[in-house]
């Protein structure tokens, strides 16, 4: 099949339409095409003109499925094509429609595992656990090392009720991925609450003993254990770092001021608070959001002393 390189056409410059066109001409392979088509996908939706958009990604599909004697990759587009469908419909909350499309793209290239994930997402919008959970199954089944899909299924788990289940996968991520911090806080979290009798506290200076470059949630994780460990020396001396590097991050000023409260440094406590607030532009939305994420990890009695504080109430 003789295509013309991408890099002849500009494709910034075309519609859905003439870049499906071009696709449909063997002018430019699918494969490099894709990026610009679901930009501009999600340029049509955001005017709120997703129709048009499924449409002519209905007449792609119909395309790829008239090929006679399809390869692999002929096969792997299609399915590409079917989930973009169906990740339109995920878009306008559309979620039994988006079923239909994940479960033609998990047909038509069953290797895949994109179409699982979808299915998981469109599934839990819809309350049904169960086939949320039989998803994210499969999808770990071909993607074992998809450490995010296996934590979201262990919430789909515990959320069932399914601890022994939850339990399993968390040290199957651990064995493939020993310094998953993520994995091991929620293992420890597990213990700890169904399990107390189980000794927890190796588990938790493996997680202190990680070193590498944190992102914001596994820096909250690590300041949590070093807390659970009363390390608070410790502990301040990793936010003041993260400080300098990023003075706008307003979770470190958050995580400071829990600390300080721990060691009844109430003015200090209060000085830092009025930071978080100042980096948070005195929004009150901007506070919640990250407060509902350090309560998330800390609880709500570590909230409510620094809500009082930022004179935050919630309407009962």
């Amino acid at each position: 099949m003789s295509r013309k390189k991408t890099t002849e056409i500009d494709l910034t410059v075309r519609s859905l339409a003439e870049v499906c066109g071009l696709v449909k001409e063997y002018a430019v392979p699918f494969e490099d095409a894709a990026d610009f088509i679901e930009d501009k996908i999600y340029s049509s939706c955001s005017n709120g003109d997703c129709s048009s958009a499924i449409e002519e990604l209905k007449r792609l599909a119909f395309f790829f499925e008239g090929m006679t004697d399809k390869n692999e990759e002929n096969c792997r587009d299609l399915a590409d094509v079917y989930i973009l469908i169906g990740e339109v419909h995920q878009y306008v909350r559309q979620f039994p429609e988006s079923i239909d499309w994940f479960k033609k793209a998990a047909i038509v290239f069953d290797r895949y595992a994109t179409p699982y994930h979808n299915l998981a997402t469109s599934y839990g919008e819809l309350g049904d656990a169960a086939n949320a959970i039989k998803s994210l199954e499969q999808e770990i089944a071909l993607e074992p090392g998809n450490y995010f899909s296996a934590l979201r299924l262990v919430d789909f788990y515990e959320n069932a009720g399914n601890y022994d289940k939850a339990e399993d996968t968390l040290k199957k991520i651990l064995e493939r991925n020993p310094d998953n911090i993520k994995a091991l806080h929620k293992l420890i979290a597990y213990y700890e609450d169904k399990h107390p009798e189980v000794e927890v506290e190796l588990m938790r200076r493996r997680l202190l003993a990680i070193n590498k470059d944190f992102n914001e949630f596994e820096a909250v994780l690590r300041i949590y254990h070093l807390c659970r460990e009363k390390r608070f020396t410790e502990a301040i001396d990793f936010l003041t770092n993260r400080l300098a590097a990023a003075p706008q991050v307003s979770m470190v000023h958050l995580l400071l001021a829990h600390i300080y409260g721990e060691l009844r440094q109430f003015s200090r406590k209060r000085n830092t608070l009025a930071e978080f607030k100042k980096v948070c532009f005195g929004k009150t939305k901007f506070m919640e959001n990250k407060l509902e994420e350090f309560e998330h990890v800390f609880g709500k009695k570590a909230v409510s002393s620094l809500e009082k504080i930022l004179l935050i109430t919630h309407a009962q």
